[in-house]
């Protein structure tokens, strides 16, 4: 594909929010039910079918435009993968006004391993509910035996001012014998509350894992599940800085990780982890423990540099790790 024909399709595709799929692309929506009322709450079936090719940097569906003020979006599930690499979810809407409603278009940023397509929208198909209103129109029966309601007689206006009157009065004596009987009130002393406590610290976290992993002793009695831990380890470290990294291969993995995080020999130890961790889980490689115990010591020492990264990115150093 030439360079001409790749930004043509990029254009086409994605300049416009409500722009056609890709080929192999497929985003169904059903609502369930098809026909409510004003305020019910209707839910939205997702069945995403992706090409081969694509890889989703986000799995939770957003709208593709701000609703309506008559449109209440409540909850929208992150998409799950089904064995057939196919994605499901659901998502909870209401419509307030009557007649036949438009679903709100919904979009998922993908990527594509073509050349000049890094980063592209996926967007869903159209549907539509009808909505109908809580209450039915007027009848046209005539109101003869209803009567023009007739207005009580009030009371006295003299009457009623003599009563308020005194009952002021009243109010005024009591008044003053409980601030003479009452002793001044004294000055509370101003709470102070405690601050929040800070957040806890991915690295420690994930720190603390390694130790507790070590502390087990699995490289010994579960060599898969030592090395299923570990790497689980790290994958929660990046989530936690925001990559999306739990339902991702080894390869996926490699291209959402930022620049920082691959610098230097960093992506050397990065490989060097997560292809072990791959051979022990699909290959069924069983090192010894020793072999088990280096490789910890590896996941702590990529730990460290994606920590040392993240700081030098954050204080504009540049530097490799």
């Amino acid at each position: 594909m030439t360079s001409v024909a790749v930004l043509a399709l990029v254009v086409c595709c994605f300049a416009h929010p409500l722009a056609a799929q890709l080929h192999g692309q497929r985003w169904d929506v059903t609502p369930e039910p098809d026909r409510a009322t004003v305020g019910d709450t209707i839910t939205l079936d997702f069945r995403v079918r992706l090409d081969e090719r694509d890889l989703l940097f986000d799995t939770v569906p957003k709208p593709a435009r701000t609703p309506p003020g008559w449109l209440r979006i409540f909850a929208v599930e992150k998409l799950q993968r089904q064995p057939d690499r196919i994605f499901t979810g659901r998502a909870r809407i209401a419509f307030y006004r009557p007649g036949r409603q438009a679903v709100p278009i919904f979009e998922l940023p993908f990527m594509r391993s073509v050349k000049g397509l890094s980063r592209g929208t996926f967007y869903s198909d159209s549907a539509s509910v009808e909505i109908v209103p809580l209450v039915k129109e007027a009848s046209s029966a005539t109101l003869r035996d209803i009567k023009e309601p007739v207005a009580a007689p009030g009371p006295d206006p003299l009457e009623l001012a003599l009563g308020l009157a005194a009952l002021g009065a009243a109010g005024l004596l009591a008044w003053r014998a409980r601030r003479r009987a009452s002793p001044p009130a004294a000055v509370a002393a101003p709470v102070t509350e405690a601050p929040p406590p800070p957040p806890p610290d991915p690295y420690e976290i994930a720190l603390d894992r390694l130790a507790a992993i070590e502390q087990e002793r699995w490289a010994a009695r579960d060599v898969a599940r030592h090395y299923e831990a570990v790497a689980d380890a790290l994958r929660d470290y990046l989530e936690a800085h925001g990559v999306p990294a739990r339902e991702r291969t080894t390869w996926e993995l490699r291209w959402v990780l930022p620049p920082a995080l691959l610098a230097g020999g960093t992506r050397r130890r990065f490989e060097q982890v997560f292809e072990d961790a791959d051979l022990v889980k699909f290959a069924q490689w069983r090192p010894d423990s020793a072999v088990a115990g280096a490789f910890l010591d590896a996941a702590r020492d990529l730990l460290a540099r994606w920590r040392a990264a993240g700081v030098a990115e954050r204080a504009g150093l540049g530097e490799e790790v």
